[in-house]
């Protein structure tokens, strides 16, 4: 009896435990040229998305990721023009956005 009481306790905390919902995927940085499928498949989905139309009417999009570090953490934005990876980090989002761009997502 005492045995089954213990295979049974073990049962059911084995079977309260699941698994997480977001799999944790380090972020890699990507490949100049790549295409936007290509960079969602080696980095995952991004936390979220900026698209902006430039005054000469074309599109820029950031897709935003989050690098972890042991304390810290850290947003990357990713630069694709025509569904093509062509920059990555704060710096490059920050010399590719100006105060004439229309953000519309």
């Amino acid at each position: 009896m005492k045995n089954f009481l213990i295979i049974t306790l073990c049962l059911c905390l084995i079977g309260c435990a699941s698994a997480p919902n977001n799999v944790y995927k380090p972020f890699v940085d990507p490949q100049y040229g790549m295409t936007k499928l290509q960079m969602i498949d080696l980095i995952g989905k991004p936390e979220k998305i900026e698209i902006y139309k430039k005054s000469d009417q074309s599109r820029i999009e950031f897709y935003i990721y989050v690098k972890q570090y042991q304390s810290s953490q850290e947003e990357v934005p990713v630069c694709l023009i025509n569904n093509k990876v062509v920059g990555w980090g704060k710096t490059f989002h920050d010399d590719h956005v100006s105060m004439d761009d229309t953000r519309i997502r």
